[in-house]
């Protein structure tokens, strides 16, 4: 075989895998609808997450029809709670300690078919007491991700790839479950108003059904104009 053959075999088997497999996504460190706890910093990451599964790969079309991660791996971020400068300027009583916080996000590095239930299960993982020390925090916060906030802070911001369950889930088709759409991170501002998308849905009748998307187009780091559009 010709290594141009070759080449071009990768590169159709590479597109392939990036349809089908885990898909890249921009997710905030604490909840999966871009939300921040008040006393945290505004955190937001890449990830990739199990969205799409080949047509005829699920064998069920019902509750275990989803596509869901069939391997994972742990994102540890650590966070300074954002009154602690507060704390600082008033001067601390010896028991009013600076505080900081462990999460874990999971990436999902291969999917396969499975219940809603359990993918959402392999969001992030549930800590009933997420507070750490100072030394852990300084230990760990070197190796944290690359908070895209901060990039968009600096320079103009791109819009984010995002995935949602579509309404019409239960009955649509495995590899229909999730639409994919593009969102301004929170705090920056939407430059145009979103536009519609009309996107078809396999359903598992057979049939199709369109859905609306919204997609931001562009977006700017928030200089303090154009309140009124800055995403929250």
């Amino acid at each position: 075989m010709k290594i141009s053959n070759i080449l071009l075999l990768f590169i159709m088997l590479a597109v392939v895998e990036s349809i089908t497999g885990p898909q890249r996504e921009v997710v905030s460190i604490y909840n999966n609808e871009f939300l921040t706890p008040l006393s945290r910093p505004q955190y937001f990451i890449e990830v990739y997450r199990c969205v799409k599964v080949d047509i005829g790969e699920c064998s069920s079309s019902g509750p275990s029809g989803y596509p869901v991660p069939e391997t994972i791996e742990k994102i540890e971020i650590v966070v300074p709670d954002t009154t602690n400068k507060d704390r600082d300027s008033r001067g601390r009583a010896s028991s009013d300690k600076n505080k900081f916080y462990e999460y874990v996000v999971y990436n999902h590095t291969s999917c396969k078919c499975g219940t809603l239930t359990f993918r959402d299960s392999t969001l992030y993982k549930i800590i009933t007491n997420n507070e750490v020390s100072e030394g852990h925090y300084k230990t760990k916060y070197r190796k944290n991700p690359i908070n895209l906030i901060h990039r968009c802070h600096s320079q103009v911001c791109n819009p984010q790839p995002r995935h949602s369950l579509t309404d019409k889930h239960i009955l649509a088709a495995p590899q229909s479950k999730y639409l994919a759409y593009q969102q301004c991170l929170p705090g920056s501002v939407a430059l145009k108003k979103p536009r519609n998308d009309n996107v078809s849905i396999n359903m598992i009748s057979g049939g199709e059904e369109v859905v609306n998307v919204l997609n931001d187009i562009s977006c700017k780091a928030y200089d303090g104009e154009n309140a009124e559009n800055a995403q929250r």
